[in-house]
């Protein structure tokens, strides 16, 4: 048989390329080239600017200067059907069809004969021989085999065909490998040399060239391969591989524009690709907007599938675009469908952004490891949870992870919001440490400064207060202005409380600017903050403990070099560690140390353990943590009586700030159980009275307190009881 033209036939189909290049793995010929057809995709300048190829310029025309008789006359090209031969011998239908059409396409008067399974005759053995070879892809076997045979028989030369074929495949192998190698300007150089290599038959050099053109910045002439492809190839597979690969290069009216050259609806999948990636960028970018035919598509997919991403795209989109309420309807799905790590930092802020904060805290909680998004999504949800107006009644295991998370990653936000959930609850002491948390973690957070000054102001701490209007007054006016007699905070002998409807002594104050949700200081007084030792200043250990606690326990307790609170796995060493802490104002930390010591310790470092962890949940405002640390062990009388006495002095306050003062004087009463009452204590029992328009109850305190140590608050207390009562005229 001649396997010279059975691999000529092979070669013009393009089956050796895609034996190097992408579609070698199944030998399938693509179809021939129709007639018309361009035979090369031209490299030297853009398609926009080449005239359309005409079907009859697709072959050559016979001589011009030929009558028109004689032209018509002119024989027609033989036609090689040894390949079509071959194939119908072999049964190959696949391949035979395929020749069959290229050779239509060539010679559209050529009739196929009928006597397909006549033998071909016999050919030059060495000839065939080197297509074999060529056939095997064994190029540089065929370049020695042809030197061979011309060295041994003088006058000898390749037939021109073979040589064409040969350089051809070289070509394409050269233009793979760099390719692979990325080197975009030897493919472009490659593809300009050999212009027979870019039709129909090569494909996948075609989308090589294409990805050059993209590489080299030259997105046009990439479009015009891919227009090339998309006008003159017939392969389905080809057609929708082309258009996913300008869709992932090209601009979209780029992109656009190629879609013109759809044939029935081929590229549906591709317009759901455009509808995706315009809703994903302006889901990144809220200044952009997409049309509501691509929000119409992209969610018939969404409610069509079964996967998490077109939901997780849709919900962001929605998110991004004012939309909370939709946002957290898609993400919700995309959960549902195992969306992971993304769809839940979605869920959470679209809550969030919906007023819906504890759902979005109880859902960010549980994909706190997932990654940074999460962990900031899980952040910014528990700042505005903490930060509303008025503050939400939270469970007491969920303020316990809030501040575990915000004390882990030392979050100044975290921070500054616990100090303003503490604030609006009426918890000042832990409201001061929260603030002064956020400070040590960020100096620059002037909220959280602000935020100091106003807890100070309220806890009377007048040097504390003076001390941050020192060190802010240059960079917060609000700040600055706070002690500002006509902004400041009034005392209650210059602005009695509102409820008892007495007219003040002095004009109405300009309300003192606060940090968004933040309530205004209140109106009654505070005792000063010695009165509050425990929970407000970082004082000695002893403070913590009765004096009884042994002495190298104290020692313990003190920081070793570098501000360290030791180490160690007993539950002495955890016990001392927890009050080193707990010196250090890192309350949740000294918690957690307290809490080890009494799951490894036993007798008298349990007891020590469980005072200490209710110190260290009062300094953080967890009064409910405190009282259970409280009853957790079995305590010596006299501590359980000091813990009793500083618990229910903590009820006291909340219930003071919260104006129920009737409540607040019966939790005084309970304590006088425990411990006698101090001074500043005696005088908020008089403002007590006072709030609840018990005048004569109130004087009678006042009156003993003045009489006592001639108090200048006190006489404030009967300065203002006088004005109620009308007895002190202007």
């Amino acid at each position: 048989m001649h396997v010279k033209s059975i691999l000529l036939a092979a070669v013009a189909s393009g089956a050796i390329f895609y034996g190097l290049g992408r579609f070698g793995q199944g030998g399938e010929l693509p179809p021939a080239p129709k007639p018309g057809t361009p035979s090369a995709f031209t490299l030297d300048q853009p398609m926009a600017e080449r005239a359309e190829i005409k079907p009859e310029l697709a072959q050559a025309p016979p001589p011009a200067n030929l009558p028109a008789g004689q032209r018509q006359a002119q024989p027609a090209p033989p036609v090689d059907e040894s390949a079509l031969r071959y194939f119908a011998s072999q049964g190959d239908t696949r391949r035979f069809e395929a020749e069959l059409a290229r050779l239509r396409a060539l010679y559209p008067q050529w009739k196929p004969p009928t006597d397909l399974n006549t033998p071909i005759p016999a050919g030059d053995p060495e000839l065939e021989r080197m297509w074999k070879l060529f056939a095997e892809g064994k190029l540089s076997e065929v370049r020695a085999a042809i030197a061979g045979r011309s060295t041994k028989e003088t006058g000898w030369s390749p037939p021109a065909d073979l040589v064409q074929q040969l350089d051809q495949a070289e070509a394409a192998q050269r233009l793979v490998n760099a390719s692979n190698a990325r080197q975009w300007e030897q493919v472009i150089r490659i593809g300009t040399e050999t212009p027979a290599l870019l039709t129909c038959a090569n494909v996948d050099a075609l989308w090589r060239v294409a990805e050059a053109f993209v590489q080299t910045e030259r997105r046009d002439r990439a479009r015009d391969a891919y227009s090339y492809i998309l006008a003159n190839c017939e392969k389905a597979e080809e057609r929708l591989g082309t258009m996913q690969k300008a869709l992932s290069t090209l601009q979209d009216e780029q992109v656009n524009a190629l879609m013109a050259l759809e044939r029935q609806n081929e590229f549906a999948s591709i317009r759901d690709e455009l509808a995706r990636r315009r809703i994903g960028r302006a889901a990144e970018d809220p200044k952009l907007t997409v049309s509501a035919d691509d929000l119409r598509r992209l969610e018939v997919l969404a409610n069509a599938a079964t996967t998490p991403d077109d939901p997780i795209l849709l919900g962001f989109y929605a998110l991004h675009h004012g939309e909370p309420a939709k946002a957290s309807d898609w993400f919700r799905m995309a959960l549902t469908r195992n969306g992971g790590a993304k769809a839940a930092e979605g869920a959470v802020l679209a809550f969030a952004a919906n007023g819906k904060y504890q759902e979005a805290e109880a859902l960010g909680s549980q994909w706190l490891e997932a990654g940074p998004a999460n962990r900031k999504a899980y952040l910014d949800a528990l700042t505005a949870l903490l930060t509303q107006e008025p503050p939400p009644r939270l469970e007491a295991v969920v303020l316990e992870r809030i501040v575990k998370t915000v004390s882990a990653d030392r979050y100044a936000l975290g921070a500054a919001a616990l100090g303003w959930y503490a604030y609006n609850s009426g918890q000042t002491v832990p409201a001061e440490h929260w603030f002064e948390t956020a400070l040590a973690w960020d100096r620059e957070h002037e909220p959280a400064a602000f935020g100091l000054a106003l807890a100070r102001q309220r806890l009377r701490d007048v040097a504390g207060l003076r001390a941050i209007i020192a060190e802010w007054r240059g960079r917060s006016q609000r700040i600055a202005d706070i002690l500002d007699p006509r902004r400041r905070h009034l005392s209650a002998r210059e602005a009695p409380p509102r409820e008892t409807g007495i007219r003040p002594a002095t004009p109405e104050p300009v309300a003192v600017e606060r940090m968004p949700r933040a309530q205004a200081p209140e109106a009654s007084p505070r005792p000063p903050t010695a009165a509050r030792r425990l929970t407000t200043e970082p004082a000695p250990v002893d403070t913590y403990l009765p004096a009884e606690r042994p002495p190298a326990l104290r020692e313990a307790a003190r920081p070793v070099r570098g501000g360290s609170c030791g180490s160690g796995s007993s539950g002495a060493a955890a016990l001392a560690r927890g009050w080193c802490l707990l010196n250090l104002k890192r309350p949740a930390s000294a918690m957690q140390a307290f809490e080890a010591a009494m799951r490894t310790g036993d007798g008298q470092v349990v007891a020590d353990a469980a005072a200490g962890k209710a110190y260290a949940a009062l300094q953080q405002g967890l009064t409910n943590e405190a009282t259970a640390a409280a009853t957790s062990a079995a305590l010596p009388p006299a501590r359980r009586r000091e813990l009793s006495a500083l618990l229910l002095s903590e009820r006291f306050y909340a219930q003071y700030d919260a104006k129920n003062f009737n409540a607040a004087l019966l939790t005084l009463e309970e304590r006088a159980k425990y411990a006698p009452e101090t001074t500043d204590l005696m005088l908020m029992r008089g403002w007590s009275y006072f709030n609840a328009r018990r005048y004569e109850d109130a004087r009678r305190v006042f009156r003993a307190l003045y009489k006592v140590n001639r108090s200048s608050q006190a006489l404030s207390g009967l300065t203002a009881i006088d004005d109620a009562t009308q007895r002190n005229r202007y």
